[in-house]
This record gives structure tokens, sequence and C-alpha cells, in this order.
């Protein structure tokens, strides 16, 4: 992978953790403070992100850094993750609820045991049919 390929996934991934979290490049660029061109050409590759403003878009988009510099490329070569659907699944609801379904979805991934995982998803599924005040 040469620099430039590089700089054009991680402007990738600015834009796509940007669109999940439903903020325009207008909005985004006003929390860095830069004109929203800048943002254009970084999330195109066309720009190289200087780490410092690379932190404050993490920052921005409430996202680790490290998820700009995931390139892991039997990743990349899998067939796009259902993560990418989780604004359409939550649709018009945003804020808290998503940030939740976001870091259940993280830190499920993150379980190694398949038996611990599908007691997981049998316990959410449980709750959510449950008619109690939860």
């Amino acid at each position: 992978m040469t620099y430039s390929d590089m700089d054009a996934r991680i402007g990738e991934r600015i834009r796509n953790q940007r669109k999940r979290i439903g903020l325009s490049q207008k909005e985004l660029a006003g929390r860095l403070d830069i004109v929203f061109q800048q943002l254009q050409k970084h999330e195109s590759g066309t720009s190289r992100v200087p780490a410092s403003r690379l932190y404050e878009i993490a920052q921005a988009l409430n996202t680790p850094i490290s998820h700009f510099f995931d390139v892991d490329e039997r990743k990349t070569q899998r067939r796009p993750s259902s993560l990418s659907d989780i604004s359409t699944i939550i649709g018009p609801k945003k804020g808290k609820l998503e940030k939740q379904v976001l870091e259940l979805v993280t830190a499920f991934i993150k379980i190694k045991d398949e038996g611990a995982r599908t007691d997981i998803v049998s316990l959410v599924a449980k709750l959510s049919k449950s008619s109690g005040s939860r």
C-alpha cells in the first residue's frame, strides 16, 4: 500500500464515519474550524490529514483514532459489514441510541467465545420481548 492509498483509505473512513453519525461536510468542517473544501480534500485523499487534525476529527466524530488506521487487507476484501447499515436500522432516532448501538456492536464483535455471543443474542432477544418497564 502506498502513501496515497493510505491517504485515500483514511479519507474514506472519515467520510463514512461522518455520514454514519449524520454530519454534513460543512458541519464537521465547522467543528474543526476549517473550510469544508479542505475537508473534501481530506475525504477524497487528495490532501493528507495532519496527525493533529486527524486527532481533532476523531474527537469530533467520537471515534477512536485507531479506526482510521485499521488497514488489515484481509478485512477490506470481505463483504462490507452490516455496521454501515446501523443508521438505516435506527432511522431518525439519533444521538444516544445510535452511540449505544455502536458501542454494543463494537463490544460484541470483540467477544471471541461463540457460545457467549449466542447467549448474549438470546438474552437481548428475551429482554426485547419482555413487557416490563425496562
